[in-house]
């Protein structure tokens, strides 16, 4: 009976491993979804040394057309707010930088909202907050000045049906937060609804239903044109670049060929495929079937790394990130060969199989532990005091340092007691060899 069990598990865990596979690498159409399927490899962001960048070239202006020029001090704040709101909008790896007297040149990772993001900096959206339906200035106006933060959303407008509409969910300064408290205490007892203007006297949306202050600084704005998660993370750049005071223009907006060409990552992926190949060859060899038990949880630990790089939103692969993961695999299988080493020793001290693999593994488990902590730590330090590239190196290692512990204790550990039922006994299928005589323990 046990047996049976052993097999159905590595059976069902087969399975789900070639899913995962399939999930990763394949891309395919989705029923009933407009979007297709990409995988896991496809998804995740890559740097200017894997993949295209979108570069653009933004003459900085004044807003009034009466002052000529933008001073230093302007020029420096613009460059560091379009940073800013790159990051806000997925391009956290970007570069900004000033050339000439008065340009911005910006660089971000290419996709299919690269270049309209880009176009979106070029086009401000200066929205007013007013308490009455009117193109006329009130006392109780909020200029977009106040406006601190600005994301797109998906909410509910009414509190009696579900009327969901897209819109831009902005945050006040502090002063804004004062000022919208007494907008909202007006509005509460004259009409119930805020509305909303640009710069030109057009009304934008409003928003109905306030029947008391708001001491919280910060309001839902909806748009009823919007229909799609990407126009309204355009339309939120929009309204945070009227924030400020200056406008850009664009010069160029164009895609960069990748710095070490389009074919890089296929080159470099090929070159990892071959050497976790001769790897797995190489455990096989020498742990037997430990080393198909290496080789399953291996194939596991690609998939979580893959899912999880294109997961988390901090992540941008480049060359130094592939390096990363190189270094992280390289810890999963040292982390596998101390656990097996272990185990040998134990058998050979006189051990039977199944004794060794819960010695093996319970004396492994400290140093284990110490490395995978001393290099997650490490990983953090290079996070947060170096630059962009070894971010990527960071975070790559750093998630290859969680992976080690997870694979090599947790489901490797798995893998062995399902192992047992099948083997117990036979020294040869595990590579063991008993050297010495000793008293069971």
């Amino acid at each position: 009976m046990a047996k049976r069990f052993s097999r159905i598990n590595f059976i069902l865990v087969t399975i789900l491993v070639a899913l995962g596979l399939v999930l990763s690498f394949c891309s395919f159409k989705l029923p009933f979804y407009t979007n297709d399927y990409a995988g896991f490899v496809n998804a995740i962001s890559m740097s200017y040394d894997l993949g295209d960048a979108q570069t653009a070239v933004f003459e900085v202006k004044p807003v009034s057309e009466e002052v000529e020029s933008v001073t230093d001090e302007q020029l420096c704040n613009t460059l560091t707010f379009v940073r800013k709101v790159l990051a806000s909008f997925g391009a956290s790896n970007n570069q900004v930088g000033l050339q000439n007297s008065n340009e911005i040149r910006a660089m971000i990772p290419a996709s299919d909202t690269s270049a309209d993001l880009m176009e979106a900096l070029a086009n401000p959206l200066k929205v007013t907050i007013r308490g009455a339906e009117t193109t006329e200035k009130t006392k109780y106006d909020i200029s977009a000045e106040r406006i601190s933060s600005c994301k797109a959303s998906y909410q509910n407008t009414s509190s009696t049906t579900n009327a969901y509409s897209f819109g831009v969910y902005m945050t006040f300064d502090s002063l804004g937060t004062k000022q919208y408290k007494e907008l909202t205490k007006y509005v509460a007892n004259n009409g119930n609804t805020l509305y909303f203007y640009d710069a030109d006297g057009n009304k934008l949306g409003s928003l109905g239903e306030i029947t008391r202050e708001q001491f919280a600084g910060e309001t839902f704005m909806p748009i009823s044109s919007l229909t799609t998660e990407n126009a309204t993370n355009l339309y939120a750049a929009n309204v945070l670049m009227g924030t400020i005071d200056t406008k850009l223009v664009v010069k160029e907006n164009s895609v960069a060929a990748a710095y070490m060409g389009n074919n890089s990552a296929l080159f470099v992926g090929i070159g990892l495929a071959v050497a976790f190949v001769l790897i797995m060859v190489l455990m096989i060899i020498r742990y037997r079937d430990l080393g198909l038990m290496f080789m399953l949880t291996s194939v596991i630990n690609v998939i979580l790394y893959l899912f999880l790089l294109q997961a988390l939103p901090i992540v941008t692969l480049s060359i130094a990130g592939i390096a990363g993961c190189v270094l992280g695999f390289a810890l999963t299988t040292l982390c596998h060969i101390i656990v097996f080493q272990n185990i040998k020793q134990e058998y050979q001290n006189g051990r039977r199989i199944p004794l060794s693999f819960k010695l093996g593994f319970k004396n492994s488990l400290f140093k284990i532990v110490d490395i995978c902590s001393v290099s997650f730590l490490a990983s953090l330090a290079l996070y947060f005091a170096g630059f962009d590239i070894i971010k990527s190196f960071a975070v790559a290692f750093a998630i290859g340092s969680v992976l080690a512990i997870v694979s090599s204790l947790l489901i490797t550990r798995l893998f062995t007691r399902w192992y047992l039922p099948l083997n117990s006994t036979k020294e040869s299928h595990l590579g063991l060899k008993k050297e010495t005589a000793a008293d069971e323990e």
